[in-house]
């Protein structure tokens, strides 16, 4: 394990393979709901995945293999309802998770599995592979500004024909 990943609390690491970084947003308990340590985990783990030499390719996934994301969780959306301030961080993080995704040069596979929201939604939809099973759903609506941006560069699901 690099020293970088010992800093994260909401995101776990393993190598399936040498050259390939397994990144997975566990907090399977809340349906990998993104409090406020995932979410600025999630802005930050793309610059360190960016810098290790170590890393070819990387793939996210959520915990528990039934949601991969459901979005928010409600304290932080509570506290961002309460306080500007934070709703502005919150605001920045999630430009900023966009923004990282898109400029790590490490190739980016996502596998969706179950709802996908909010700054999870982010990371696998701008994946430069997202996978998507039958049971695959995703919604943003929080922030509708930032739609124009989650563009998948490639979309592959299990029902499509390959």
């Amino acid at each position: 394990m690099s020293d970088w990943q010992k800093r994260y609390q909401r995101l776990l690491f393993d190598r399936p393979h040498p050259k390939v970084l397994r990144v997975t947003m566990n907090r399977p308990d809340k349906y990998n709901a993104t409090d406020s340590i995932m979410h600025t985990e999630l802005v930050n783990v793309w610059r360190d995945i960016d810098g290790d030499d170590t890393v070819n390719c990387v793939i996210i996934q959520g915990a528990g293999g039934k949601v991969f994301s459901a979005g928010g969780d409600f304290d932080l959306i509570e506290k961002n309802m309460k306080d500007f301030n934070a709703l502005l961080r919150t605001w920045k993080e999630a430009r900023d998770i966009v923004y990282n995704v898109i400029n790590c040069s490490k190739p980016i596979v996502s596998t969706m599995r179950g709802p996908a929201v909010g700054a999870g939604l982010v990371a696998g939809i701008l994946a430069d592979v997202s996978i998507a099973s039958k049971k695959a759903s995703a919604s943003e609506t929080v922030m509708p500004s930032t739609s124009a941006m989650l563009r998948p560069r490639k979309v592959i699901s299990s029902a499509s024909r390959l």
